[in-house]
């Protein structure tokens, strides 16, 4: 199932399960996968906290008493979140699934615990799921960049045209 994924987004999934562990739950929700998130740089930029997440869980549905080792199986709604990633993807036109794809499959699910601790948290799901749209959107996938790469320091006439317009190796290889 995780073979389009990201290694960040499989660690999300895996700091998911983690996250889940700790608080004793014997499923792992949407919930979860928010705090998890929340660790990840360019979603914290948008201003989830994972200490305040994190608190908002366990006031919201509080520690479980589950304390098995392993593999904690998927809430439908989780369930539902990691498929609706790939669909987030595939809409974008992208074929990894990153850690933003993730969380817009998260915002997705109306009925999910993860929503409503974002909106107890003072934050607005729509808002966040349209600067996450955004920001993935002006995302370049990889192999594109690499292409562009390419064509620019092969040089000819593509790159001059290129160069003319202000695409420069250098600025390329920031996007990598």
């Amino acid at each position: 199932m995780f073979e389009r994924y990201s290694d960040a987004a499989r660690n999300i999934v895996s700091s998911a399960q983690e996250e889940a562990r700790l608080m004793r739950h014997e499923r792992l929700g949407t919930e979860h996968l928010l705090v998890a998130l929340a660790h990840e740089p360019e979603i914290a930029a948008l201003g989830l906290d994972p200490e305040r997440a994190r608190a908002e869980v366990v006031k919201t549905i509080g520690l479980g008493e589950h304390d098995e080792p392993g593999f904690i199986p998927l809430t439908a709604a989780a369930q539902e979140a990691l498929d609706d990633a790939l669909g987030e993807a595939m809409r974008l036109g992208q074929h990894e699934i990153g850690t933003g794809h993730v969380l817009l499959g998260v915002l997705k699910q109306r009925d999910g615990v993860a929503r409503r601790i974002l909106v107890a948290a003072g934050a607005t799901p729509s808002d966040f799921r349209e600067a996450v749209s955004r920001r993935l959107q002006g995302a370049v996938p990889d192999e594109d960049v690499m292409a562009l790469l390419a064509i620019v320091e092969r040089g000819g006439p593509v790159a001059d045209w290129l160069r003319e317009r202000g695409v420069h190796a250098d600025a390329v290889r920031r996007l990598l």
